[in-house]
C-alpha cells in the first residue's frame, strides 16, 4: 500500500507538469491557427487547429479545423471532421449548423463525382471544328485612284478672265488721240488755205 502512496506522490507532479506542457504547446497551435486564419491562409490554419486538438481534445478546436478545411476548398477532410465534431459533440449548441454544412458539402461532392463521371457532352471528332459561320465576310473596300497633281497650271475660261489692260494701252484710246490730233491740225489749215485762195481770187 506504501508502495503505491509512492508511485502516486512521484507520478502525479510529473503528470501535471505534462498536461500543463501540453496545454501550452495546445494553445501555441491554437494562436498561430488564428493568425493564419485571420489573413485567410485557411490550409494551414486547419493544420494548426488540428495540432491543438491532439494535444488537447477540445471541441471548439475540432470545429476550427472542420471549418478552416471547408473554407481551403478541402471538402473530403473538412466533412470527415464535421461528422467526427457531430459524433463526439452531439449535445453541442452548435450542432445544427454543423449537420447543414455537413448536408452541403456531401451535395457538393457528389455533383463533383458526377461532374466527373459523366459523359462529355461534345460529340465532334477531333481536330474537326464547329459549324461555321454562315455570315459573309465584309466587303473588301476599294481603294480610291490618288491622281498625281498636274504638272501645268490651271487654265481659266476666257469669260472668266477679267480684262486688267491698262486704259492707256487700249488700242481704241490712241485712234480717238489720233483722230482728235489729225482733226485739230488738219481742220484750220484747211480752213486758212480756203481763206487765202478766195482773198487770191478776188
Amino acid at each position: 500500500m506504501k508502495w503505491i502512496v509512492l508511485v502516486l506522490a512521484v507520478l502525479l507532479p510529473q503528470l501535471a507538469h505534462a498536461d500543463a506542457d501540453a496545454g501550452g504547446e495546445a494553445r501555441a497551435h491554437y494562436e498561430k491557427g488564428n493568425a493564419h486564419f485571420a489573413v485567410g491562409e485557411f490550409g494551414p490554419a486547419a493544420e494548426e487547429y488540428q495540432a491543438a486538438y491532439k494535444l488537447k481534445p477540445d471541441g471548439a478546436l475540432l470545429y476550427n479545423a472542420a471549418q478552416a478545411q471547408r473554407l481551403a476548398g478541402n471538402q473530403p477532410k473538412a466533412l470527415l471532421l464535421y461528422k467526427n465534431y457531430l459524433n463526439l459533440y452531439s449535445k453541442s449548441a452548435d450542432a445544427d449548423a454543423v449537420r447543414e454544412q455537413i448536408r452541403k458539402l456531401e451535395a457538393a461532392i457528389a455533383a463533383s463525382e458526377k461532374s466527373k463521371t459523366s459523359p462529355p457532352t461534345d460529340t465532334r471528332e477531333p481536330g474537326t471544328h464547329p459549324k461555321a459561320i454562315t455570315t459573309a465576310p465584309p466587303p473588301t473596300p476599294v481603294a480610291t485612284p490618288v491622281t498625281s497633281p498636274a504638272t501645268a497650271p490651271a487654265t481659266v475660261p476666257a469669260s472668266a478672265r477679267s480684262d486688267k489692260t491698262p486704259v492707256y494701252k487700249k488700242w481704241w484710246l490712241w485712234t480717238a488721240i489720233g483722230v482728235a490730233v489729225v482733226a485739230a491740225v488738219v481742220i484750220p489749215v484747211a480752213i486758212v488755205e480756203t481763206q487765202s485762195t478766195s482773198k487770191w481770187s478776188s
